[in-house]
Order: structure tokens, then sequence, then C-alpha cells
């Protein structure tokens, strides 16, 4: 009876009311608390992640100036900061009651002083990376709809990032792990075709990504990942056999330090499609659990708690397919339109319309987590449930666009705006030199293009 009114309430809180309601209700708690990015991070990394933002801030002109940027891009810097981040932790109205979530969060929290993002995530990857390896999916007009998610968490170093993934590593006995060390592009399809539909689990993913640009023997690799992610069929031809992976896909969760992958990934990175693709997580200190306030972690309870949970899912059968019911279908659109009519519709289209339509994705692991395995609709609590999700996602990459200087290049754009309001009331249009003579961080006739390139992106 509780869990049906619970998923009464945040049908109404995400349909019935707007969104904006929604997003400041799930920040209250944390901003109250004053968290923010670089509060509990070791004194060392915050020298490196000031170093790397500085860069970045100082030469986001200059590369816009240099480089002609894609439409994405352009569109994905034109919307910056018009993004409000109401946003923090939080994920306890993300956490259904009695339910394995819950569980395995609510011993961490209780256990250790780690913070809460790393199980939670870790315990929605886990459960998606099986419904992968069972094969279950979501038959939506005939499109076949995976529980591929790709997540990136954030943290910084002595965070206990390896150990809260070890825990359910060694509590889950999972089959379709994909083997972690991949090296180049040609190991990684040739695993691919032994282990699809896999769980790849991979530690210092900036890393990797900076070397699919500067090694030969990764180059590959980045158009792999993209195949996969949109499950087409990937073929590669050596002198011995040809390789054939079809309907590829795989559950990333990826792992990295906060200020080295600001330092690993550049501002032309981050502003890549690829970028869209991920699921952006910070794990961020709680405060009420500040940093080193537990000594010893209890590892075996903490792995025992996560195996008792784990058994006591419902899980469907190999091969299962549910439908996207209609009241499921009005849920997301009434969500989705509700989204585009808030600040974060300011996303790019393409941005906001990809990360809106992972909700779909997370609606089955959802519905597995509130016990509906055997009904064969994904149900409209299921998608209101998943769109706790995204909101989550949308504050991080924010946060995250945040930390290459988008600030201060939005205010740049802003005053150029201001010049071309200014200028059209007089009747004139705006042109480089005026942007040059009263626009002081301009200083050349490129840099002043490629802000108006922005201005009239569409």
């Amino acid at each position: 009876m509780l869990e049906k009114l619970v998923g009464e309430k945040l049908k109404n809180d995400l349909t019935a009311k707007s969104a904006d309601r929604l997003l400041t209700d799930l920040s209250a708690p944390q901003q109250q608390a004053g968290v923010g990015v670089h509060r509990n991070i070791p004194a060392a990394d915050i020298g490196g992640a000031n170093r790397a933002k500085r860069h970045q801030s100082r030469n986001i002109i200059e590369l816009l100036s240099k480089k002609p940027l894609s439409k994405d891009a352009k569109s994905t810097v034109k919307a910056y900061n018009l993004i409000k981040n109401q946003l923090n932790w939080r994920g306890n109205l993300a956490i259904p009651p009695v339910s394995f979530l819950e569980t395995v969060t609510a011993v961490f929290k209780n256990e250790t002083d780690i913070a809460l993002e790393l199980p939670f995530f870790a315990g929605l990857n886990f459960i998606a990376a099986h419904l992968l390896y069972l094969n279950v999916s979501i038959n939506f007009s005939d499109q076949i709809i995976k529980p591929d998610i790709w997540t990136i968490i954030l943290s910084e170093s002595g965070s206990a990032k390896t150990f809260a993934n070890n825990v359910f590593e060694k509590a889950i006995d999972i089959k379709n792990l994909f083997d972690t060390g991949i090296q180049s592009s040609a190991k990684f399809i040739e695993e691919l075709q032994k282990n699809n539909n896999g769980f790849w689990i991979r530690d210092e993913f900036a890393q990797l990504l900076k070397a699919m640009k500067t090694q030969s023997y990764l180059e590959e690799l980045k158009d792999y990942l993209l195949k996969i992610y949109d499950n087409k069929t990937i073929m590669r031809k050596t002198l011995n056999r040809e390789i054939i992976v079809e309907n590829p896909a795989l559950v990333l969760f990826a792992l990295n330090v906060y200020s080295t992958y600001l330092q690993n990934i550049s501002f032309e990175d981050i502003l890549d499609g690829f970028a869209q693709r991920l699921n952006y997580v910070i794990a961020k200190q709680d405060p009420e659990r500040p940093e080193l306030s537990v000594a010893l972690y209890p590892f075996k309870l903490l792995r025992e708690t996560v195996k008792k949970s784990w058994k006591k899912i419902k899980f469907p059968r190999k091969d299962k397919t549910y439908i996207l019911g209609k009241e499921a279908v009005k849920a997301f659109e009434e969500s989705f339109y509700s989204y585009a009519a808030t600040e974060a519709g300011k996303l790019p289209a393409s941005f906001l319309r990809r990360t809106l339509f992972k909700s779909i994705k997370y609606s089955l692991i959802y519905h597995i987590i509130l016990k509906k395995a055997n009904k064969k609709e994904i149900d409209a609590e299921d998608i209101t449930w998943a769109m706790r999700i995204i909101l989550l996602h949308i504050s991080d990459v924010k946060e995250v666009l945040e930390n290459y200087g988008f600030s201060d290049l939005e205010k740049t754009i802003q005053k150029v705006e201001n010049l071309k309001k200014k200028l059209a009331a007089q009747g004139k249009p705006i042109k480089t030199r005026d942007i040059i003579s009263n626009v002081k961080e301009i200083r050349s006739v490129p840099e002043a293009k490629a802000i108006l390139e922005i201005i009239y992106q569409t």
C-alpha cells in the first residue's frame, strides 16, 4: 500500500505539477548544507582541478576561433548557463521504499562515509547488466530498447570508488563481465564478439578516452563505441578473418577521479557528441557523514547485505520483452514537455532528447526493482521514478560543463547578445569590429566570428 501511495505521489509530482517544483524539492537538502564541487576535495586535487579549469576557461574563445565546431557543440555552448543548477543529493527521492536500492544505500550510509552515489548507481548498473545478460528488453512501436545504460562516476581520489565497486562484484555473481583491461581496438572487438551484451566496468576511463585520440591501436574504438550505443552491426576485417558482431550492446560503468577527468578531457572532447551518450554522476561527500568519520569499512557486512538483498530481486525469465503501456507513454510525454518548459529545456534539443529518452531504459530497471517482473506493461510509475534519475544526470553534466569555464564564456556570449540587441534597436546589424571594440574578452575577428556563429545557431 505504501509503495502504491508513493508511486501515485511521484506521478502527480511529474505530471500534474511543473518540473520546476520537483527540481526545487529535490535540490533543497544539500543546497541548504552548502555543498560545493570542491568542498571535500584534498588540497592537491583542488589545485589540479583549479589549474585545469583556469586553463580551459582562458583558452575557450581561442579554441572556438581556431577550429569550427559541430552544430551540437555550438548549441551546447549557447545553451550553457541557462540551466539552473537546482539539484544536489538528492538520491533519496529516487529510491523506492523497501527495495534493493534502499537496502544497499542504507548499509553504506550507516557503516561508511562513502558518497552514496557510489552504491546507488552501482546497484542500478548491476541490475541493468543482469537484465542485459538475460536479453530482457522493451518493445515500443517495434523498436527494441535494451537496458544498456552508460554511467561515468566522477569522484575524488580517496573516495573509495574501487572499494564500493568491489563490494558489489564480490556479492553478485555477474555472468557477463567484460574484460576490463582492454588495451587495443582489436582486443576490444574480440572481447565483444565473445561477450556481447556484457558488463564493462572500467576505471580511469578518461585515460582511455584520451588514448583513443592519440594512440593508433585505439583509433577505431570510438567508432565501435558509437555503433554499440546505437546497437548497429560492427565489422572488422583482418588478414586472417572477419569479425562481425550483430546487435551489439554493453552496460558501461566507468569510474574516474574528478580532477583528472577535467585535466585529461579537453574542451573539444566534452562538446563531442560521444560525451552526450554518457550519464554523468558526481559523487560528493555527504556533509552528514564527513570524510574520515569511519576508520574501517566492514567489507563482509556490506557484501553480505548486498548479496542477500540481490537474491530477493525477482528477475524475469530470459528473452522476456515488455511493452511500454499507454499510461507510460502518456507519463513520458507529459514529463518530456514539462522538462522542456523548464530551464532544462535550454539544453540543446539533441542533448535533452537523448537524455530524456534514457528514462525508458531506466524504467525497465525500476519495473524490476518495484517487483513487477510478471507484469508485461511498463507503467507510469516506472517512468516517473526513472525521470528522477534523469534530473540527477542533467544536474551533474551542468556542473561538469561549469568546470570547463562555461560560466565565463556564457557571460561573454551575453555581452555580445546585448550589444546585438542595442545595435538592432538603432537599425544596425552587428559586425565583428563592433564586438572587438565593445567586448574586451574578444580580441580578434576569428574570435568574434566564432561567438556570432554560436549566437546565430538554431
